[in-house]
């Protein structure tokens, strides 16, 4: 049904149903996401699909007893869904058969969760090192760095455009959309862990975190800046501009769409990564003075995302001034520079 939708749809009519789409959305939720904000209407972290208290198997008694769903997975699940259907219509644009994206999609994922699970573990090794087994049981409770999704992706389709001799930029086009969109929905995730949020602050649409979430130096604070929602806010209107421009950044290039992403992505995190408290960061054993001419800097620590997002920006930047000059031919894959 994609690949048909493909046909008729441009990206620049899905770009302002998504945008249309998303203000909609925004409007009718703005008064309860307010009222949970704010504290005053509590949310269970996870939903209950079974209650096995007691079976018979062959003669034996066992209790399995609850089996929950946290809303977390359910954000990360609904992100990837939404991302996957958006890279099998774009890959109908492309002419290029859904089965490609379904044997990406598998290795992207497992690739990608470890990739980003290991990102943030190596980043917290405190954490875990009285129970190493909480890198797996506690995946559910957050701690998915998207950067270390981002490099391990990037490993697993350069190796498999490599092998079965795909373009991986054209690929890069299709799936740059898709990860954005699975980052927008994803980053829901954030609110129901209680994580990725700022400073404190008092405006309308302060965020109440409860004291067992509290990681600020003073616990009388409740209320913060949802710095994750800046970012989903920021991302949205990027997603919308590169599917308005899709078709322009294609015609004839293929690698634009992922360079606008890549610096697009890496400004806005990078922005962003300043005002959260709970940034993955490298401290100094000293701190770091800088002095150029009549400034001076004082570095205490380097903010680990941050640095990997002005990284992406650079990537962007490089990947757009060095396929800008070069015509890709989407039916025969040749290339020439111009």
């Amino acid at each position: 049904m994609l690949k048909n939708l493909a046909k008729y749809l441009n990206p620049g009519i899905l770009g302002l149903i998504v945008l249309v789409s998303g203000i909609t959305f925004a409007t009718v939720l703005f008064y309860p996401f307010s009222l949970i904000f704010s504290g005053q209407w509590k949310l269970n972290q996870e939903i209950e699909l079974f209650n096995i208290s007691e079976i018979n198997l062959f003669g034996l008694e066992l209790s399995i007893g609850v089996i929950t769903i946290r809303f977390y997975a359910i954000c990360i699940l609904l992100g990837l869904l939404a991302g996957y259907s958006l890279a099998i219509y774009l890959a109908g644009r492309h002419k290029l058969a859904g089965t490609v994206i379904d044997r990406l999609f598998i290795g992207l994922v497992v690739f990608g969760l470890i990739g980003a699970r290991l990102f943030f573990v190596l980043f917290n090794l405190d954490q875990f090192s009285d129970n190493p087994l909480n890198i797996v049981l506690e995946i559910a409770r957050g701690g998915l760095a998207v950067f270390g999704m981002i490099t391990t992706g990037l490993v697993y389709l350069w190796l498999y455009c490599r092998k079965f001799k795909f373009n991986l930029y054209e690929i890069l086009d299709i799936l740059a959309p898709a990860v954005l969109l699975g980052q927008v929905i994803g980053r829901f995730g954030n609110f129901f862990n209680y994580e990725s949020y700022g400073g404190p602050t008092s405006v309308y649409w302060k965020m109440y975190v409860p004291p067992t979430a509290n990681i600020y130096q003073d616990f009388n604070q409740k209320y913060f800046h949802p710095t994750f929602l800046y970012e989903i806010i920021l991302n949205f209107f990027l997603l919308v501009f590169i599917l308005l421009n899709y078709e322009k950044f294609t015609q004839k290039r293929a690698g634009l769409i992922f360079a606008t992403y890549a610096f697009g992505y890496g400004i806005i995190r990078a922005f962003t990564e300043l005002f959260r408290l709970d940034s993955l960061k490298i401290i100094f054993s000293k701190p770091l003075n800088i002095n150029l001419g009549p400034y001076s800097f004082v570095f205490e620590a380097i903010l680990v995302s941050q640095v990997m997002a002005l990284g992406l920006a650079i990537v962007g930047i490089y990947v757009y001034f060095t396929r800008k000059n070069i015509i890709f031919n989407k039916k025969t894959t040749a290339e020439i520079s111009t």
